[in-house]
């Protein structure tokens, strides 16, 4: 079983979180800059083959009442785009406090846009974790 990439889209920067290999933990990344689609897909496509991850975890930016709005849309369609040209699984989940999360460790050695995304697979890790 591979690694869990935790992904905050953003227009700008895409914050990167990595999960540990029992994938209990998460853990942030400095974020790739999003000047074009072709640079993020190769640094996207390199920490995959560095950090053999077998699934992306994107976050969907849902609005306060859980509808999918323009935003949510452009990320799913871009996140959805690079998956299939990486060839890697992609499952969403709901960003709508990570922010928040990220608010709270301003100052911290990592970026907003990686704590974020690191908060984002943390929840996905907490949801899928099987109960005793």
């Amino acid at each position: 079983m591979g690694k869990l990439l935790g992904i905050d889209y953003g227009d700008r920067r895409v914050g990167i979180a990595v999960s540990d290999e029992g994938r209990t933990h998460a853990f942030a990344r400095t974020a790739i800059q999003n000047k074009s689609r072709a640079i993020l897909v190769d640094a996207l496509k390199k920490l995959v083959a560095e950090e053999t991850i077998d699934r992306m975890i994107a976050g969907l930016p849902l609005s306060m009442s859980g509808q999918e709005g323009p935003q949510a849309t452009a990320v799913r369609t871009a996140m959805t785009d690079i998956c299939t040209e990486l060839a890697i699984p992609l499952e969403f989940e709901d960003e709508r406090l990570s922010s928040s999360f990220a608010d709270r460790f301003r100052g911290s050695s990592h970026d907003q846009d990686s704590i974020a995304a690191a908060a984002i697979l943390e929840s996905y890790l907490e949801r899928t974790r099987e109960k005793p």
